[in-house]
């Protein structure tokens, strides 16, 4: 199931409305389990991860970390004189 742009906003909305009261150091992880209740919940995060990215630094890293498959960006970390 996809997610709609307005609904990946609310989500992105609510996270960065709680964000400034939990402990800096808490963030990363309170970020990664705030996206796996979503995950779980709600959409299977991989199918929807691009368009995730880009509303807050914290949601980026989580993001890219967990939820995008780094394998289908391996040939843009070749260089084509590498060959």
């Amino acid at each position: 199931m996809k997610m709609t742009d307005s609904e990946i906003e609310v989500y992105a909305d609510l996270w960065m409305s709680i964000k400034p009261y939990l402990n800096p150091k808490d963030r990363d992880s309170a970020c990664e389990k705030f996206l796996s209740v979503i995950n779980e919940s709600v959409c299977e995060l991989v199918e929807v991860a691009d368009e995730w990215v880009g509303f807050d630094g914290t949601i980026d890293k989580a993001i890219r970390n967990n939820y995008i498959d780094h394998d289908r960006f391996a040939d843009y970390d070749t260089d084509e004189n590498d060959a």
